[in-house]
């Protein structure tokens, strides 16, 4: 009876362990092939379509109402992280709330915004995890996180899960400020810049095969 008490806590601790589990585990980043969009901003809506589970046109659909890329991947993580709708989530923001306050409104908790660093980093991510240390010691601490810093810890964020990078190297990727539309099509391209030629090499290998075939293929089968 231990024994088999002994082995049910040890699939519970198994269980929370692999739900607490880092998501970057799970990487997100396919190569979309001959398919891949053409330009930017398209990639860039196709690999939000991937990381935040929406379909490509409903990302393209919202990304006319935001004219900063950097917001349309906030307000899609709001949306992914609380059991707000898009239109919600959305009017709340019309009303020209900050970020910060949209998340907290629609249920995002604090410690959200952040992935696991080791250390302390520097540059435009300081303050906000000197913020978070303060409020891991003390979750009573008042914080508010403009919206720059939102955007950049969604960025991270973004960057981090889908390409399994390490939050320092995410980090570095945004230190320049650059957009989190240009770290993740800069960054598919590297990944992926060979794949349009290798695909187009494989379906002319393949018409070639094909072609062959049909010529030895004696006559009564044709």
């Amino acid at each position: 009876m231990k024994r088999f008490k002994w082995v049910i806590c040890a699939a519970s601790i198994a269980a929370v362990a692999a739900i607490a589990a880092p998501a970057a585990r799970a990487q997100h980043d396919v190569s979309f092939g001959v398919n891949a969009p053409v330009g930017d901003a398209n990639l860039f809506f196709s690999i939000s379509s991937q990381y935040f589970r929406r379909d490509n046109r409903s990302v393209t659909d919202w990304s006319r109402r935001f004219r900063n890329p950097d917001d349309l991947a906030v307000f899609f993580y709001i949306v992914q992280r609380s059991w707000s709708s898009p239109e919600q989530v959305y009017a709340l923001r019309q009303r020209g709330m900050p970020w910060y306050e949209v998340g907290r409104q629609c249920g995002v908790p604090f410690n959200a915004w952040y992935v696991t660093y080791n250390g302390r980093p520097g540059g435009r991510y300081a303050k906000p995890y000197r913020q978070y240390d303060r409020y891991r010691q003390d979750p009573r601490f008042s914080v508010r996180l403009s919206d720059r810093e939102i955007r950049d810890l969604v960025a991270v964020r973004m960057a981090h899960e889908y390409y399994g990078v390490t939050p320092e190297t995410a980090m570095n990727w945004r230190r320049n400020g650059s957009s989190v539309q240009v770290i993740m099509t800069r960054e598919y391209r590297n990944r992926h810049r060979d794949d349009r030629a290798d695909r187009g090499d494989r379906d002319r290998d393949n018409r070639d095969n094909d072609r062959r075939n049909d010529e030895n293929r004696p006559d009564n089968d044709r």
